[in-house]
């Protein structure tokens, strides 16, 4: 696998001489591509990061919104090659540049994190707010145009269209009849931006001089603000933060200050912020995104292979509630077959 990588990669200037420098090894944090560190020597980069991804469209799409949004100047790693499964390596792939720096979270554990949350509940939504709202200053028009040889949605009709068959095929009448709510109840349609979809800690890198990098572009849409806001103000307002129970009154309220705080940010960063009823909507959308995703490890060929550390284990039971109560559906939340252990906080 490692030689056709390098095969790919020698076709690209400044890597013509690559050689492997030492061994492969994963790195931690991916849930649904494999990352691997390839050292190099004879390159112009002495490391590159393998990403092998399970989904042919998926990753094209990933790949397409990735360079786009580099060559529009927004912080991301640079793609060297990139390829389809029939490119030598088993499975889609694309080769980019390792980014500086670690995660704002990086390192904690549950009691780390506590003793972090109110500093972190303060800074980390400022920051996120000012990266979403640079990442909405650019043009979709190129990621539009881009041709794409393959069909993952890049859209909200299209990703509401992929829920709703995968419901169906899961056998979950609950969900289903939400997606058709969903459907039915949709928003007038609103000016589009560039929407990563997944804006969280961990998809950040900040490096000592607070230069951020923006990774995991497998939930991008062409969507309104609203598709973003959503999610990130959904994460922060329900941390999947382990503790014991008397202390959750407290992480309820930094959740409620830090959703706050990430929307005034957006808003300071000069740009509008959408109504509530639009924010309900899409925060529904998300709920049903995390709901059919879980559902479909129930299914899935290593069972229990997500227990344990997805933080949709942690806030499967609020996105629950929300889809519940935005669409009128009862909706029941069923990790039974995964570990519910303490997590840390994303």
């Amino acid at each position: 696998m490692i030689g056709a990588m390098l095969d790919r990669l020698r076709a690209v200037d400044g890597f013509e001489q690559a050689q492997l420098a030492g061994e492969a090894r994963p790195i931690t944090g991916g849930f649904w591509a494999t990352l691997l560190l390839v050292p190099l020597t004879g390159a112009r980069a002495p490391t590159v990061v393998l990403r092998l991804m399970p989904d042919g469209p998926m990753a094209e799409k990933e790949t397409i919104f990735q360079q786009q949004a580099a060559r529009q100047g927004l912080p991301v790693p640079e793609v060297f090659v990139a390829g389809d499964s029939n490119a030598g390596l088993g499975r889609p792939f694309l080769v980019m540049a390792r980014a500086a720096g670690a995660p704002p979270l990086a390192g904690l554990d549950g009691i780390a994190a506590l003793r972090r949350l109110p500093s972190a509940a303060h800074a980390l939504p400022a920051l996120l707010g000012s990266v979403m709202a640079e990442l909405h200053r650019l043009d979709p028009q190129p990621f539009l145009a881009a041709p794409r040889a393959q069909s993952a949605a890049i859209d909200i009709p299209g990703a509401l269209d992929h829920l709703t068959v995968s419901a169906a095929r899961l056998e979950r009448a609950d969900l289903t009849q939400a997606a058709a709510w969903l459907a039915g109840h949709r928003p007038a349609t609103a000016a589009p931006v560039v929407c990563h979809g997944d804006l969280h800690p961990f998809n950040l890198l900040v490096s000592d001089n607070d230069h951020w990098t923006l990774l995991d572009w497998t939930a991008a849409l062409i969507a309104e603000p609203a598709y973003d806001l959503a999610f990130t103000t959904l994460l922060l307002r329900h941390p999947p933060l382990a503790a014991p129970g008397p202390l959750q009154p407290v992480i309820g309220a930094a959740g409620r200050y830090a959703a706050r705080r990430f929307q005034a940010s957006y808003h300071a960063s000069g740009q509008a912020l959408p109504g509530q009823a639009r924010l309900v909507w899409h925060t529904a959308l998300h709920a049903l995104r995390i709901l059919v995703e879980v559902e479909g490890w129930r299914h899935e060929a290593v069972p229990g292979q997500h227990a344990g550390h997805h933080p949709w284990l942690a806030i499967g039971p609020p996105a629950a509630e929300a889809l519940q109560r935005a669409t009128g559906t009862r909706v029941s939340w069923r990790p039974s077959h995964m570990d519910r252990s303490p997590r840390p906080i994303l």
